[in-house]
């Protein structure tokens, strides 16, 4: 299973989330940051997959985010 996602909001709340996305998901991305445009923050863009139980030992965060 397989989703996109965005995140926008602050740059230091999205690279937490990130983080604790990573714990459960496998996330692939450039974990590059935009800024918003006609709102405050930034936003990112990753592809979130349920990892298979082979998979769990380490989380993966886009490249930014390590």
């Amino acid at each position: 299973m397989t989703v996109q996602m965005r995140l926008s909001g602050d740059p230091e709340e999205i690279e937490v989330m990130v983080k604790v996305l990573a714990v459960v998901f496998q996330l692939d991305g450039s974990g590059r940051l935009y800024t918003n445009q006609g709102a405050t923050g930034v936003r990112c863009y990753l592809t979130a997959r349920i990892p298979n139980k082979h998979d769990r030992s380490e989380p993966s965060t886009p490249d930014q985010h390590r």
